[in-house]
């Protein structure tokens, strides 16, 4: 090992005089499914380079060049493995060599060195070595450059509120007339205010040349909040039409069956094969199977399986029960609580279904010391090409592994075709899978998630997600792209990052290929604030919320008001009440999916009033009537079976 001595310390990263010149060490550079490591002793500075035993993993170093010309690198390296491992070598895309070979040095706290050349410009250089063996490169330690050195500066950043500044480039040595790009990222309740210091800017983007040392200071303020009224209409994938569906709409129009024990969910389950008449199940109460149960409903179409609004707390409930719902179109599962269904079995298994709609479900298992990563499977499954899906509203919360999106990483063929939209659901106390995605694509837009053990959103075997101001809280590693085989893109945009986790805790590799999105979001949707994502989620997501149109998450009698009758006949509804003192109401009717049909606001006086409301188009099926005043709310389900 050749010497070289410490010259100077300059934000966190080591310069060394050497040899031929200035030595770059490797974990400074850009990485792509490659690590900062210490296992192995022997290296300098604070640790070393090891790739992923994959072709195509790469490091990218950046080098600034005094003058332009010929220069030798010389690389430090350790090879503990018995076989060669080549690299491609280039110098600002340009290949300066097609395998540049590391030849094994018999343990891997062995070190040694290999040199080539390559003609670098002046100013800004980016060095890159990219594996071209199935066992990816050799650990790094440091690269020797010859040459002298552009002059560097120092970014003397500060933050005044809530808020980051995100600086691009972020990785390696800041070079004299470089071009520097640092954006204010306002931070949970709060806006940004006006750059101050060596620049004066009120836009959220600062971009200048870096010709000296800068002291730059972004300035960010608290905001009000108020919680947006929530749309549970149904979004996403799930509301578009194809393969012979204009939009999901479940069991819609058919028989409406209640059931109350598992007997008859067995029983329900059995008949659903083979069978394409639409049927809505209605769940009263808890149904808990002592063995787990997998009830598997499998070629059909048209069915709706919804928790019971009117049971004591709200929903109804499974326990230790799995429903396992395949070559299924036109499905919904609303207001349902899944939970505690031991391993192997998943809370909701979805494969090769189209049009599906999950909404205002709460789907959990338990977490503790007696609880292992194999004590429970998944809480909701979404797999072998299942598209037209779109997951609402929904809580999932105390469990290892909570959302799988593609089968396995050989199921590519048929998982490709995965079309999932993820909005308003929350995520709280797990390990992973918040979701973890493979080969097809998912808008996930507005998800709270907080306390997560592991990793929020994995995004692999070249998956497709974009996702949108969601908010991350104490998160260990937000959205990852290369965590586990194959890279995926993540198109990640307005989001927030709070407690102990940053924008920085994501693992995001190039390239992300947001252009991908530009014609594959074929729906409307808005995007709510991200400042009250979190606020919006805990009171709206999860059982009990379906009917809840007003701003507030309780529902109360109203004690002005006595319901004496609801009846559908002659093609009406026909609503009787009475009132104590006159009032003002407002009276709508919505389907059990949360589609309104009707919305009326007036004065009524004290004494006896009977409505009618013309629904002679209307298909049979379940119905909501609401009334409200200020802040209070009935409401009752009403039937219509003409």
């Amino acid at each position: 090992m050749k010497p070289f001595y410490l010259i100077s310390l300059f934000a966190g990263l080591f310069l060394y005089s050497a040899v031929n010149g200035t030595v770059y060490e490797a974990e400074t550079a850009v990485l792509y499914k490659a690590v900062s490591e210490v296992k192995n002793s022997g290296y300098s500075g604070n640790s070393y380079v090891n790739f992923d035993n994959e072709k195509g993993s790469y490091l990218e170093l950046k080098v600034g060049m005094k003058k332009a010309g010929r220069q030798k690198i010389t690389i430090r390296f350790s090879n503990g493995s018995s076989s060669a491992r080549p690299m491609k070598v280039e110098i600002n895309n340009v290949v300066i060599q097609d395998a540049l070979i590391f030849n094994p040095t018999n343990e891997w706290t062995n070190w040694d060195t290999i040199s080539t050349y390559a003609d670098f410009k002046e100013g800004v250089n980016f060095l890159k070595l990219t594996s071209t063996g199935n066992d990816g490169g050799p650990n790094i330690d440091w690269f020797d450059i010859s040459g002298e050195q552009s002059p560097t500066y120092n970014l003397n950043l500060s933050v005044e509120g809530n808020g980051q500044i995100i600086q691009i480039p972020a990785n390696g040595l800041l070079f004299e007339n470089e071009q520097i790009t640092l954006i204010a990222k306002p931070g949970f309740n709060s806006a940004f205010n006006q750059w101050s210091g060596d620049f004066t800017s009120s836009s959220d983007t600062l971009r200048f040349i870096l010709n000296q040392n800068k002291k730059i200071h972004a300035r960010f303020f608290e905001i009000e909040i108020t919680l947006p009224e929530p749309d549970f209409t149904m979004k996403g994938y799930a509301s578009l039409s194809g393969e012979g569906i204009e939009t999901t709409t479940g069991g819609e129009g058919g028989q409406i069956i209640i059931i109350e024990n598992l007997e008859q969910l067995i029983k329900w389950g059995e008949s659903r094969e083979n069978n394409y008449t639409a049927e809505t199940v209605i769940i009263k109460g808890k149904i808990e199977a002592k063995e787990t149960t997998v009830i598997t409903i499998k070629r059909g179409k048209d069915i709706s399986i919804l928790g019971d609004s009117e049971t004591k707390g709200d929903f109804g409930e499974l326990q230790n029960i799995s429903l396992n719902i395949r070559d299924y179109s036109n499905v919904i599962v609303r207001n349902l609580k899944m939970h505690e269904v031991l391993y192997p079995h998943d809370d909701l298994t979805i494969d090769n279904c189209h049009h599906v709609w999950i909404d205002h479900c709460e789907f959990h298992s338990k977490i503790g010391e007696d609880i292992d990563y194999d004590t429970y499977d998944g809480l909701l499954d979404i797999k072998k090409g299942s598209r037209n899906v779109t997951v609402s509203w929904c809580h999932f919360h105390d469990h290892m592994k909570s959302v799988l999106i593609g089968h396995s990483d050989n199921n590519e063929e048929q998982d490709k075709n995965l079309q999932v939209t993820f909005h308003h659901n929350w995520f709280a106390n797990t390990d992973g899978r918040n979701p973890s995605l493979r080969f097809g694509q998912i808008h996930y837009f507005n998800n709270y998630l907080e306390n997560i053990a592991d990793y929020g959103f994995a995004v692999r075997n070249g998956a497709h997600a974009k996702i949108e101001n969601c908010h991350f809280e104490s998160v260990k590693l937000p959205v990852t792209t290369d965590k586990f085989t194959g890279h995926g893109f993540a198109c990640v945009s307005g989001c927030i990052y709070t407690g102990s986790c940053s924008e920085f805790s994501n693992q995001i590799s190039e390239p992300t290929d947001c252009e991908f999105w530009n014609d594959q979001i074929p729906y409307e949707y808005s995007l709510e604030n991200t400042n009250t994502v979190l606020l919006s989620t805990k009171t709206y997501s999860g059982v009990g919320k379906i009917d809840i149109v007003s701003k507030t998450s309780e529902i109360k009698d109203l004690n002005n008001l006595d319901l004496k009758n609801i009846g559908f006949y002659s093609g009406n509804l026909h609503v009787s009440f009475s009132l104590k003192s006159s009032d003002k109401l407002v009276i709508s009717v919505h389907t059990v999916n949360g589609q309104k049909l009707y919305l009326e606001t007036g004065n009524y006086s004290a004494g006896i009033h009977q409505i009618q409301i013309p629904f002679s188009e209307i298909k049979n099926g379940i119905y909501l009537l609401g009334i409200e005043n200020s802040g209070k709310r009935i409401s009752k389900k009403w039937v219509k079976f003409e």
